[in-house]
């Protein structure tokens, strides 16, 4: 099974700008719901408020932020409250998602870090971003110790671990998203294992 096909629907990393208005707002909800929680939580949770029509904002308006939380509850979500806040924040917000850049979408949206912002250009706009996540950064520090013998200092900024992650993608031969998803599949299969 490939990588794709364990993907959520929503979740179409090589289609770029297939995405119309109606998915950008769901897959930013997806976005939101992205946070310390487990790829099969994050989907059975969105699939959740999909069913409720809570994964666009003109949908979102019609909900009560309560509602959003004991939807986001009764599917099993860690954070109801706090993540049914976020979205009803970015129900009200008027964010162009086909626009708006990286720090737009870090400044304007409740919840959006450099990782998820990255995560969604890439995806809808096919951005040429790396999605740095606790696992990808695992891979990276290791890489770069193997790769520079300590030449050079460990980064800090998000800006900086991306540029070297690229860096690395491209001396193996793969692209950035290629390189994460290859990452983000080998973890997967690994947590599998250790149940």
């Amino acid at each position: 099974m490939s990588v794709n096909e364990e993907l959520h629907n929503i979740d179409r990393p090589l289609e770029g700008s297939k995405y119309n208005d109606l998915e950008l707002d769901e897959f930013m909800v997806f976005c939101i719901l992205d946070t310390a929680c487990p790829y099969e939580m994050v989907c059975k949770v969105f699939d959740a408020l999909r069913e409720s029509g809570m994964t666009t904002r003109k949908g979102i308006m019609h909900w009560r932020e309560d509602m959003i939380e004991k939807t986001l509850k009764k599917a099993g979500y860690r954070f109801p409250k706090q993540h049914a806040s976020r979205i009803k924040k970015f129900g009200y917000s008027s964010i162009d998602l086909r626009t708006a850049t990286r720090k737009e979408l870090v400044d304007d949206i409740t919840g959006i870090g450099m990782k998820l912002a990255s995560m969604f250009l890439r995806n809808t706009r096919g951005k040429d971003y790396a999605v740095i996540d606790v696992h990808t950064e695992r891979w990276l520090m290791a890489n770069l110790m193997k790769t520079y013998r300590g030449k050079i200092k460990a980064p800090k900024t998000y800006e900086e671990k991306e540029k070297y992650f690229k860096e690395l993608a491209k001396a193996k031969g793969m692209t950035t998203k290629d390189l994460d998803l290859e990452i983000w599949q080998k973890m997967r299969i690994g947590n599998r294992k250790k149940k």
